[in-house]
């Protein structure tokens, strides 16, 4: 029987999100409790993740679980098409070019 996760899925999806964000996983473990160890282990696939660990790092870099473990395709499944979109390309921008959508949005957050 063929394991349900392939669990080299999520260490490759773990490493994008800390790259794209330009962190250092000592960082990661810091903002989420999770210990550098155990951040390493997941990310040289020496270490199965505990699901608890899981859905922490999902709320923390704001995607799905089902995308972090590799189960879809999206990592926003549960927002509309047009803004998964949206949220696809800021979640690869670099950190000054979210600045600057953050600049530009802020005013949206003022008219609110």
């Amino acid at each position: 029987m063929e394991p349900i996760i392939d669990y080299s899925v999520f260490k490759k999806n773990l490493r994008d999100l800390i790259d794209s964000r330009g962190m250092m996983v000592v960082q990661v473990a810091d903002e989420t409790g999770i210990s550098k160890i155990t951040l390493s282990r997941y990310l040289n696939g020496h270490r199965i993740p505990d699901l608890e660990y899981v859905i922490r790092l999902a709320k923390f870099f704001n995607v799905s679980v089902d995308w972090l473990l590799g189960l879809t395709g999206e990592k926003f499944d549960i927002l509309p098409p047009d803004i998964q979109s949206l949220a696809n390309l800021y979640s690869v921008a670099s950190p000054d070019d979210r600045k600057v959508v953050e600049a530009v949005l802020s005013k949206y957050r003022e008219e609110q």
